[in-house]
């Protein structure tokens, strides 16, 4: 799977995986240090999750054993990828 793809998947699920790791909105974008109405944007699909946002998501949700699990079931993370950008 490309970037683009990675991102996009990401951002469909995003819902799912802030509700997992008992997050909100806003205290998402406080961690990517971004803003509330950004991470809304790209939730609603009115804005594209860019790569290095997708990135840093993995790496918010990762810390969290519940959404950990649903990035590795919903396949929006491989490390083989990862592997692959360094």
């Amino acid at each position: 799977m490309i970037q683009r793809e990675y991102a996009d998947k990401m951002a469909g699920y995003l819902p799912v995986l802030r509700a997992a790791a008992n997050i909100t909105q806003n205290q998402l974008a406080k961690k990517l240090a971004v803003t509330r109405p950004t991470i809304m944007s790209i939730e609603t699909r009115k804005r594209p999750l860019q790569f290095h946002l997708y990135l840093a998501m993995v790496l918010v949700f990762m810390q969290d054993d519940d959404s950990n699990k649903l990035l590795e079931s919903f396949e929006l993370f491989d490390r083989n990828f990862l592997k692959n950008l360094i």
